[in-house]
């Protein structure tokens, strides 16, 4: 699976998810056998022309999140479902705007959903860093995650609609088809205890005073204020999916 996490680039065109999203499928449908080929091709003549369709877009990423609106602010410029592979959801504060060659990916803000099939012991190895009680971020690299990270402003961890959804709200630097966005990164576990797909999501947006010390800094409203995150999440159903 390709992670949306790679080097930086200044901008990025408006159909990059469609490429994004192509690859994805072509990949993991056309491994050894000539009909899948076939079928890999149409698949993705299929899926360029619905992310092209905003309606289809945004019934996909309710289909997705298990959500019965996209929260406000929000566009969905790309989700996909391979089944017993990979669930992937992306929100952007930016619509798609078909003819325009260059655009980026996110002016501040962006929401991005993964859901793929892991061992239990990777999931263990991801509860144990999000809870604090390791350090090593190998569990991350594990999972393709990376994140240049300035300063962690809070770790965190609450109930909701009976799963445990742990959290890191981060500084720093989170890089999208390699666009780089500065400001908060919250990763977020959902812990879903029916099966072991690994739920993640990635939650970023503007710091409101990157130039102060965490103490001094007031995030409410931001991905790292937890009222913010659990007003978020509300909006979506991500266990029994």
């Amino acid at each position: 699976m390709q992670t949306p996490f790679d080097p930086p680039k200044k901008e990025t065109s408006p159909w990059v998810f469609v490429g994004i999203g192509c690859a994805v499928v072509a990949v993991l449908l056309v491994i050894g056998l000539v009909a899948a080929a076939f079928i890999a091709s149409k698949k993705i003549k299929q899926f360029e022309a619905d992310m092209k369709d905003p309606g289809v877009r945004i019934a996909k990423a309710k289909e997705v999140l298990g959500a019965k609106q996209i929260p406000a602010g929000y566009y969905a410029t790309l989700s996909m479902s391979i089944p017993h592979l990979m669930d992937l959801a992306i929100l952007s504060d930016r619509d798609l705007v078909p003819g325009e060659k260059k655009q980026r990916a996110f002016d501040e803000r962006g929401f991005i959903y993964v859901k793929v099939f892991g061992s239990e012991a990777d999931q263990q190895s991801l509860r144990d860093y999000f809870d604090g009680k390791t350090q090593d971020d190998e569990a991350l690299r594990r999972s393709n995650i990376h994140l240049d990270v300035h300063e962690t402003i809070k770790r965190g961890s609450f109930e909701q609609d009976g799963h445990k959804v742990l959290y890191i709200a981060q500084r720093g630097k989170i890089t999208f088809n390699k666009e780089p966005i500065d400001g908060i990164t919250t990763m977020i576990l959902i812990d879903c205890t029916s099966d072991q797909k690994r739920r993640m999501a990635f939650w970023f947006g503007p710091d409101p005073s990157p130039d102060k010390a965490v103490a001094e800094t007031d995030f409410t409203g931001t991905p790292a204020d937890e009222a913010a995150i659990r007003t978020f999440l509300a909006n979506f159903e991500f266990c029994g999916r």
